[in-house]
């Protein structure tokens, strides 16, 4: 952080280009699970698909870097620009909470600080055994943009919370892509072949009878960054969400292939 405030954000990456071939190397699961995902993709030739899982890793480490210049205060430094901004206005000035279901894919936290909205809380749910540090830093700096932070607990007792905002009409924020709330998941069609999706987000929404929107915020080049949003057709059942939720999810790493994160066989899980 230290860095960030007094030498600055470039240099930083530039680091980041030496350090990814280390973390490639011994990594060896991570970057296996990312070429195989590359190649549903179209990444066609093992050295455009070596390439592009260089960059897949590097572009992580910039969404990181990105995460704690924003703790030093440097938003000012970071350009944004919004797709379906005004749909999602409309929704925070009605009395009702949503839920925002996002991926991990781009830098989806980024969004919390962009997002300045006096009128309506956004609760976002956080990896609840990260450094007590950097959630305190984190905490301090959204509370300015009115989000607050629930962090997940072994006791699953962040599920209380995200009703208790949802009964309050704020919005919570969730990942779609990997499981948060319990295990229950349901098949559905992603890239071609069938894979598993957790459903706990969706399942809260038909519960609560709330909208489901997604939230993607993806990197478009040095310091810009396109947050799209979208609201999903209401849905009886918690599978249907799930089914749409990935066909929009899909349809965001189309545009944006080397910037989906997660790091295992995702159609073997």
């Amino acid at each position: 952080m230290l860095f960030l405030r007094y030498i600055g954000i470039t240099p930083l990456y530039g680091i980041l280009m030496v350090v990814v071939p280390f973390y490639m190397l011994f990594a060896v699961r991570n970057r296996k699970a990312i070429s195989s995902y590359l190649m549903r993709m179209g990444y066609a030739g093992r050295w455009r698909r070596f390439c592009a899982v260089y960059r897949n890793h590097y572009y992580f480490a910039q969404a990181m870097v990105d995460r704690f210049a924003l703790f030093v205060g440097l938003e000012g430094r970071y350009r944004v620009r919004i797709t379906g901004n005004e749909a999602l206005i409309e929704a925070i000035n009605r009395p009702q909470g949503a839920i925002l279901a996002g991926a991990h894919a781009g830098n989806m936290e980024l969004a919390g600080y962009f997002f300045d909205h006096s009128q309506k809380v956004f609760n976002g749910i956080v990896f609840g055994a990260e450094a007590k540090f950097l959630n305190r830093q984190r905490e301090q700096i959204l509370s300015r943009h009115q989000v607050n932070l629930i962090p997940v607990a072994a006791d699953m007792s962040h599920v209380v919370l995200l009703h208790q905002a949802l009964k309050r009409g704020e919005f919570v924020t969730l990942y779609g892509d990997r499981s948060l709330l319990g295990n229950k998941r349901t098949q559905t069609s992603f890239l071609g072949a069938p894979a598993f999706f957790p459903i706990g987000a969706f399942q809260l929404a038909v519960r609560m009878d709330v909208p489901v929107w997604t939230l993607f915020m993806m990197r478009e080049k040095s310091r810009h960054y396109h947050i799209i949003v979208r609201e999903i057709d209401r849905k009886s059942k918690a599978e249907d969400y799930a089914a749409a939720y990935a066909s929009m999810l899909e349809e965001v790493l189309r545009a944006y292939p080397e910037q989906w994160y997660n790091y295992y066989d995702f159609w073997k899980c």
